[in-house]
């Protein structure tokens, strides 16, 4: 990737996501499509500081409650820990009549009504800042970054099992950057864990990894929001740039199954499940051959090579709004379908004649997707 390119695309980015956030007034990770909740008007911004001060403490909590403090009714304290009493199987059963909780008051395996994925799903979320163990590398002279969590606010609203998503920074990016997806996907029903790192890239273990093993072990605990809430058979990985490379290879991991590295992919033999490629036509910092011989090494899975063909390296993300532009849509649509068995929205990717395969916007190539 031409690395100066890179950076100056990322400057005019924080010049973007400044202005919005000056616009804005106050901001809430309400993403409930069909509750806006207009009354919590104690959050402020929600959004991750440059510095990485955390002042999304007013942001969960649906009663409003804006000390951060874990009580009895769930509201979330920076760091994370709230006390639940839910339930699911260690062993992630999928079966979706199979009760997984421990205490009979636990989720059940199993898919998720259908939802449009062009706007924000049923669920309120919230955004937890600096959670999790650090992991990676962080700038000169820093200690290595944290997580941020984008998640619904009730886990036991569905009474299903969540899946996960492991998401990547672009270089230099960090999570509050890419938030209109993120919190989207979290609307939908996913527990999205996003590395801080600004090269996610780097580590060991790699951060994308390390923040998947961190919401298993947090199923585990019963101290945890997400105690036994996960569908732990359902995880998934996605990324942009350094982090759509950085995809690529947390999904070798056997936790991985499914895939969609966003502008950036590169050759995997070790994959679990399938796996869309994205690209923008117009993209001149990292281009398309990355997705093309991604799509290339596919043998056993189910793959697409999807081209936004008016998307360069940044403009497929929505930056004022709520809704999802249409490559987030289509990132949405894909994990549901791949993660929560959503079988409405597999039309939009199977089938010779599927909804992105129609759509003159996109360039696609499918690979064992004929039905």
């Amino acid at each position: 990737m031409n690395r100066e390119k890179c950076l100056v695309y990322w400057v005019v980015i924080l010049l973007i996501v400044a202005g919005a956030v000056g616009c804005s007034g106050t901001d809430t990770d309400n993403q409930s499509k069909d509750s806006e909740n207009e009354g919590d008007s104690s959050a402020t911004d929600g959004d991750s500081d440059s510095d990485s001060d955390s002042d999304a403490d007013s942001d969960t909590g649906a009663d409003g409650d804006t000390d951060g403090d874990t009580d009895a009714d769930g509201d979330t304290d920076m760091d994370g820990d709230t006390d639940t009493d839910g339930d699911t199987d260690s062993d992630g059963d999928s079966d979706a009549d199979t009760d997984t909780g421990g205490n009979g008051d636990g989720c059940k395996a199993g898919a998720f009504p259908t939802a449009d994925p062009s706007v924000p799903g049923p669920f309120e979320t919230v955004t937890e800042l600096e959670v999790g163990p650090q992991a990676g590398v962080g700038d000169e002279g820093e200690d290595a970054p944290r997580f941020t969590m984008f998640r619904p606010a009730d886990m036991s609203e569905s009474g299903l099992c969540h899946p996960v998503i492991t998401w990547g920074n672009g270089t230099g990016a960090n999570p509050s950057m890419y938030k209109a997806l993120l919190q989207n996907l979290a609307s939908h029903g996913f527990v999205v864990i996003g590395s801080d790192s600004p090269n996610v890239a780097q580590g060991d273990p790699p951060p994308m990894i390390a923040g998947v093993t961190w919401v298993l072990e947090q199923n585990d605990d019963p101290s945890s929001e997400l105690y036994q809430r996960i569908d732990t058979a359902n995880i998934g990985a996605t990324g942009h740039s350094q982090g759509a490379m950085a995809t690529s290879r947390a999904s070798t991991d056997e936790h991985i199954t499914t895939n969609v590295p966003i502008e950036g992919a590169m050759r995997q033999n070790k994959l679990h499940g399938p796996a869309m490629f994205f690209c923008g036509g117009k993209d001149d910092v990292v281009g398309c051959s990355g997705a093309e011989g991604a799509l290339e090494a596919m043998k056993d899975f189910p793959a697409m090579y999807a081209e936004h063909l008016e998307s360069d390296h940044g403009s497929w993300m929505t930056f004022m709004g709520k809704n999802p532009s249409p490559v987030e849509t289509a990132i949405i649509a894909w994990m549901r379908v791949h993660l929560m068995n959503d079988t409405e929205l597999r039309s939009w990717f199977y089938g010779s004649s599927c909804k992105l395969c129609e759509d003159s916007d996109w360039k696609i190539i499918q690979k064992n997707m004929d039905e």
